[in-house]
């Protein structure tokens, strides 16, 4: 394998950090747009490291991707998640938050029968790799990187579920998107209640018409200083307390003490952070830590792992039965499936987008079901993880 064109620490964070702010300009282009909203720029953060990595501009191996993992990670992870607002979570409704825990079951459990189905043909860190999978694909990509760094798993087979998540996870999301032409017919046949729809629509016009104030020095320095200082007793506390398992070791105890205290303070007046913007510093953290993790995955290695491309697929089909069968039971408008699934698959980056191709003032529950996604997907792929390292001993 040839050798990286790029590879001082320096020079390698410059580069990364430059593709991220090309891609939100080029982003904003609006004969661009249409491709944007097919392939957000969530996708392109990971597919352009990752496609630099395969041509040997940038190494697939860093001391710096090993420190973004390690502070970068859990500072933007405060950021995101005190602004969480639980509240507004709570108040979707019944219909939305079961059809989401269903979305998320039915990954979860895609994970384990995937597994046990290939398990003849997959590697020894299989249960690694199907925990951030489960990780990902109920919260999101920061989930992916948090369970992954907590857990250990190896840059290579890491690389492959960032393949995995964008290949599959996306064609997915066009299934969804094809979809939603078929919604009226659906909710005809079912039998759904639409009311329940144009309810929860209400209620977000609310939540949606909250003004935004200007950032100040003062927010950005406690914004700031709060990540760092909780990031830093976080990891401190996560290293005197002791391993359980193969999946609790110092770092995933950071992990969840920092995901918990977070969450803990969005209901306390320092949520109001958001308006200042604290959940757009936490993203542009996170989306140059994402380019580090795309880049640690070279393209060619999936030709070495193909069985987890046909994983992802089965863990798929999984969720779509469960989440479907969820929908049928509760005879809830599709328009729930569409945004619980991509909620689940695609994250906030992405679930608004198929939320309003549904439901054109529904954007912001997609938001909202992939923020509930988001705070319980490293639970939920640690979990996996932990079960699946049961079978695989």
């Amino acid at each position: 394998m040839m050798a990286a064109l790029i590879k001082d620490p320096l020079f390698l964070l410059a580069y990364l950090a430059g593709v991220v702010g090309l891609v939100f300009q080029v982003s904003r282009v609006a004969r661009l747009q249409g491709l944007f909203d097919r392939l957000p720029a969530l996708v392109w953060t990971y597919f352009l490291p990752m496609l630099s990595t395969s041509v040997g501009l940038i190494p697939d191996d860093s001391a710096l991707y090993r420190a973004m993992a390690r502070y970068l990670l859990p500072a933007s992870l405060v950021l995101l998640l005190i602004s969480a607002d639980l509240k507004a979570i709570a108040r979707l409704g019944r219909t939305a938050l079961v059809v989401m825990v269903a979305g998320c079951l039915g990954v979860a459990l895609g994970c384990v029968v995937a597994f046990l189905i290939l398990r003849p043909w997959l590697p020894a860190e299989a249960w690694k790799a199907a925990g951030a999978l489960a990780g990902t694909w109920i919260g999101g990509s920061a989930n992916l990187v948090a369970v992954g760094t907590a857990l250990g798993l190896s840059p290579d087979l890491q690389g492959v579920i960032i393949i995995v998540d964008t290949v599959v996870g996306y064609t997915w999301m066009g299934v969804l998107i094809a979809l939603a032409g078929y919604q009226d017919r659906f909710d005809r046949w079912n039998g759904a209640d639409r009311s329940v729809v144009d309810g929860v629509g209400a209620r977000l016009a609310e939540r949606k018409a909250r003004s935004a104030r200007p950032i100040s020095v003062p927010d950005a320095t406690l914004m700031v200083g709060l990540a760092i200082v909780l990031t830093a007793v976080c990891v401190w506390a996560g290293g005197m307390l002791p391993p359980v398992g193969r999946v609790l070791n110092p770092f995933s105890w950071a992990i969840i003490l920092l995901t918990t205290i977070a969450l803990l303070l969005s209901l306390t007046p320092l949520s109001r952070l958001e308006e200042a913007g604290a959940s757009t510093l936490g993203y542009a953290g996170f989306y140059l830590l994402l380019a580090s993790v795309g880049a640690q995955g070279d393209l060619r290695k999936v030709a070495s792992h193909p069985q987890f491309v046909l994983f992802g697929v089965i863990v798929i089909a999984v969720h779509a039965v469960v989440t479907l069968a969820a929908i049928r039971l509760l005879r809830a408008p599709l328009f729930f499936f569409g945004a619980a699934s991509q909620a689940c698959v695609g994250g906030y980056a992405s679930a608004p987008v198929v939320a309003a191709i549904y439901q054109p003032s529904m954007a912001p529950v997609g938001l909202l079901l992939a923020v509930l996604g988001n705070v319980i997907g490293t639970y939920a792929g640690l979990l996996v993880a932990q079960g699946l390292s049961g079978l695989a001993a």
